[in-house]
């Protein structure tokens, strides 16, 4: 090993791409090359490492040939307070004037505790009937009314919420039967047992079957909901039409028509 401390050789580490930026910015604010800057980085560590201010040359520690530190520098003399005595550093106290140990007072008694003495008894003719660390108010001054009673705290300290009004009855659907629903088509009656009551040319899918191409597999729809029946189109080609307008859903009514493409089907609730 050399024991010239000046010398340097080119080395390969592997570094952060941040740290090295970092490195790269500050040479160019401080107008220097990184590896002197990584030098006295490596320079710094090795001193913190090792204590002192000693660098390491031919496996020997040195003063280095370097000024003190100026004054105020947390590596000058005296820059830092003394040591306290053992004692102080085991109980985590300052030490007291003259080095005798420091007694921490003894801790102060938590509300509620057992060692705390009871309250005084209440003077005859004064007993207080409000809660305990509060007055009762004076009586009022003869000609005044007396003031009126608070109202009673709940846990936030706000009087309670008023009572909640009963919620409404549900609205009764716009046009409700009693009867039952069945649909007349092509002379004879049927019957709406479900609440999905499908029509189209599909014998396995529908629940009324109409024989016609132009009809789709499931076609339109009467639809039960909330105490009234829906015509409803299921996407159709050709469509469903009310009174010659083409119609996508609609509630129904006792006597309506609907047509689907040359058929006509008519609702009754009788």
């Amino acid at each position: 090993m050399s024991s010239d401390p000046n010398k340097k050789t080119a080395r390969t580490f592997q570094c952060r791409d941040i740290l090295w930026d970092a490195f790269d910015q500050m040479a160019n604010e401080m107008e220097c090359s990184v590896d002197y800057l990584i030098n006295e980085a490596m320079k710094q560590y090795a001193r913190q490492r090792y204590g002192g201010q000693a660098t390491f040359t031919g496996g020997t520690a040195e003063k280095p040939a370097v000024p003190p530190p100026l004054p105020g520098h947390p590596d000058a003399p005296g820059s830092r307070p003394p040591a306290p005595p053992a004692q102080a550093r085991q109980s985590g106290l300052p030490p007291s004037p003259g080095g005798a140990p420091h007694v921490p007072p003894p801790p102060a008694a938590r509300r509620g505790s057992a060692s705390l003495p009871p309250p005084p008894a209440a003077r005859s003719g004064h007993a207080l009937s409000a809660p305990a660390g509060r007055l009762p108010a004076p009586p009022p001054a003869a000609g005044h009314p007396a003031p009126p009673p608070p109202l009673p705290r709940t846990g936030g300290g706000l009087p309670p919420p008023p009572s909640r009004l009963p919620a409404p009855p549900p609205a009764a659907p716009s046009q409700a039967y009693a009867g039952q629903l069945s649909i007349v088509y092509a002379g004879t009656r049927i019957p709406v047992m479900k609440d999905r009551f499908v029509i189209g040319r599909g014998k396995q899918s529908s629940d009324l079957t109409i024989k016609d191409p132009n009809v789709s597999r499931q076609h339109a729809m009467v639809e039960f909901l909330n105490g009234q029946y829906y015509m409803v189109d299921m996407g159709s080609t050709n469509g469903v039409e009310f009174g010659g307008q083409r119609i996508t859903r609609r509630s129904i009514s006792e006597g309506d028509v609907y047509r689907i493409c040359d058929h006509e089907i008519r609702f009754t609730y009788r």
